[in-house]
């Protein structure tokens, strides 16, 4: 009994260090432009916090929340979460928004 409790221990601890190795792709500083060409940088944290900050002065802070390839980014500024399916190729982040309204960032590279 004790050999199968002690196996099933080493099983969940290996689970749980398995799963807590996840890395956040986006943690990190991206800068890069608008699709219509605003100059703008992106800082990830980890635990979920984000700031945001475009070449025209305007600065938000604010939490984003990763579900597979899609990040919901909700700034203190805007009226409403916006969701955006990201995607890290070659050291560089592209975030394309799911609505029409949305500007979409492509190939932001990491400061």
């Amino acid at each position: 009994m004790k050999k199968v409790l002690v196996c099933l221990v080493a099983v969940l601890s290996l689970v749980i260090v398995t799963g807590c190795g996840k890395s956040n792709k986006l943690v990190g500083t991206w800068e890069g432009k608008t699709n219509d060409g605003l100059k703008t940088t992106f800082e990830f944290k980890k635990g979920g916090d984000v700031k945001y900050s475009n070449e025209y002065g305007f600065d938000s802070e604010g939490t984003y929340e990763i579900d597979g390839n899609m990040v919901t980014i909700n700034l203190k500024t805007w009226s409403q979460a916006k969701k955006y399916k990201f995607e890290v190729k070659n050291k560089k982040l592209s975030l394309t928004a799911t609505d029409q309204f949305s500007p979409s960032y492509k190939d932001m590279a990491k400061k």
